[in-house]
């Protein structure tokens, strides 16, 4: 009888926990405001962010990506999004919203809410609608590819397009 118990609570905790985690998941919210500044969950990533303030924000990462230049890439697969980091710093954030092949983004599709300025962006956002943006400034000089104007920011966004649709936003973060 206390084996049934103990193997009841044990299942009743398991679930409890991973809907929790799937929860978390899908309230990922990501801002980057008219001042340049990034946002996930209300904590801000700047130059100075480190990765163990990530993983205390978001769980453990699904896979890590070591490169020869020294960067490492942390993905969390679940959520598309990927973190760029030298140094244990983070220095950049990539979210897929239509994988193109891009190794170096996750394959599957952002789950949270992407605003840039006051935008909400989805993956059937076309480049005419980032353009058109009023906070942030964004130029796009082909059709596949969109940048926030102002190079001088502290962080940087782009944003990338394949037949149409968007594929990843990138923010660089200087």
């Amino acid at each position: 009888m206390k084996t049934v118990k103990t193997r009841l609570l044990g299942l009743i905790a398991l679930i409890a926990l991973t809907s929790n985690f799937v929860m978390a998941q899908s309230d990922t919210k990501i801002r980057y405001t008219a001042s340049a500044e990034l946002f996930i969950n209300d904590t801000p990533l700047d130059g100075q962010t480190k990765l163990k303030e990530l993983i205390a924000n978001l769980g453990e990462p699904s896979k890590k990506v070591d490169y020869p230049n020294g960067e490492t890439s942390y993905f969390y697969e679940e959520i598309g999004i990927v973190f760029f980091t030298k140094d244990g710093i983070v220095k950049g954030l990539g979210i897929n919203f239509n994988w193109d092949g891009d190794e170096k983004f996750p394959e599957k599709t952002f789950t949270g809410t992407l605003n840039l300025g006051d935008s909400e962006i989805e993956k059937e956002t076309k480049s005419e609608s980032i353009a058109a943006i009023k906070s942030i400034e964004f130029i796009c000089p082909i059709p596949i590819m969109c940048a926030s104007k102002d190079r001088e920011a502290k962080i940087n966004c782009a944003v990338a397009f394949k037949d149409e649709k968007l594929t990843q936003v990138a923010f660089i973060i200087n």
